[in-house]
């Protein structure tokens, strides 16, 4: 039985693919990196993002990263340009959504006055860092636009940024599929997905989009949890389960970040199933599986393990009922507290009043 899946890529590239804010020049001022101040006080510099590391001696060195989110938003190019948060308004809109692979794979966030609805990612990746010795420089270059030659301060015509030549990368992460099997909505865990009263609709589009689906609303238990609460909401199958992990795989090998000057993508991209989580792990060279292409991909044979309990429906409602029933009562304690005070208060500034006449 499953219960993760690791992740080990491999990119390459030439040139910088994710810039930095300019305030990265504090740093480099700070530990004098000489090859990478540009003019002066280092205005107008374009940095690549980075990870800063000092040695036992006190040198500072760096590696070249490309953040998390980069690396999410091009696997997932494909799927959506951008999330519009107006689908809100449109029920049908929401649903489709939300019940799209990319969604129950990347999770989302909407609001509106009546209701909140979120779920998490289930795929945790890290910065890709720099795994050569390639080295970046400043590089002086301009734009057209008007320069005044008697000031110091270098108009936005000329500017420096950092550039680099050929790089590889290296990023680590995982497949949750305990996150990934269970699609909650109930907010007794703070993760209210979806509206219950709307199951028919979200159901109607996770038929379309997940082969076989066919799973129902019911209250579950994650198995070994030392919290005794019963979540309502929908288990996918592990066929589905299967489904979304490819899905994800196929689109982590169609990574390609290309800009103007630069570019990275998936030189390598591999796999490890764990079974046992004290010996299936990243140090361990065994069991990793390369994954060269989309048939690859389509030939990984696994079973997930089963991280849901059905819990029994009367026992869960009583169960449920009794916790809604002591909140009610500790809420209700509190409101009368809080009046309680509210007279108080406003019985001794009646009597501060009475004493001043």
């Amino acid at each position: 039985m499953i219960k993760n899946v690791l992740i080990k890529m491999e990119l390459e590239g030439n040139g910088i693919v994710n810039r930095d804010s300019s305030g990265q020049k504090y740093i480099i001022d700070a530990f004098d990196i000489k090859n990478l101040k540009g003019h002066k006080s280092n205005n107008n510099v374009l940095y690549a993002k980075k990870n800063f590391y000092k040695d036992e001696d006190g040198n500072v060195s760096y590696k070249i990263k490309i953040s998390r989110d980069a690396l999410m938003h091009d696997i997932f190019k494909n799927d959506i340009i951008s999330q519009n948060p107006n689908v809100v308004h449109h029920d049908a809109s929401l649903y489709s959504y939300i019940a799209s692979p990319i969604s129950i794979l990347r999770g989302y966030l909407f609001a509106n006055k009546t209701e909140t609805i979120k779920r998490d990612g289930v795929i945790t990746l890290c910065d890709a860092e720099q795994t050569d010795g390639a080295l970046s420089s400043i590089e002086v270059c301009s734009r057209s636009g008007q320069k005044e030659e008697d000031k110091d301060v270098v108009d936005n015509s000329l500017f420096f940024k950092e550039t680099v030549g050929d790089i590889k990368y290296l990023t680590t992460g995982n497949l949750d599929l305990t996150k990934l099997q269970f699609i909650t909505c109930d907010n007794v865990f703070g993760r209210y997905s979806f509206n219950p009263d709307k199951f028919g609709l979200f159901k109607e589009f996770l038929t379309k989009n997940l082969p076989n689906f066919s799973s129902e609303l019911d209250y579950y238990q994650l198995t070994g949890s030392a919290i005794d609460i019963p979540e309502y909401g929908v288990l996918l199958s592990n066929e589905n389960v299967i489904f979304l992990v490819k899905e994800a795989l196929k689109r982590m090998l169609g990574l390609n970040i290309k800009r103007k000057d630069a570019y990275a993508r998936v030189s390598s991209l591999k796999i490890k199933f764990v079974e046992n989580p004290l010996e299936d792990i990243f140090n361990n060279e065994y069991g990793w599986i390369e994954l060269r292409n989309e048939q690859d991909v389509d030939s990984l044979d696994f079973e997930p393990q089963s991280f849901y309990n059905k819990v029994d429906l009367e026992e869960a409602k009583k169960l449920r009922k009794a916790i809604e029933d002591k909140k009610k009562e500790v809420d209700k304690v509190k409101i009368d507290d809080k009046k309680k005070k509210e007279e108080q208060k406003k019985n001794r500034s009646n009597k501060t009043e009475s004493n001043d006449e």
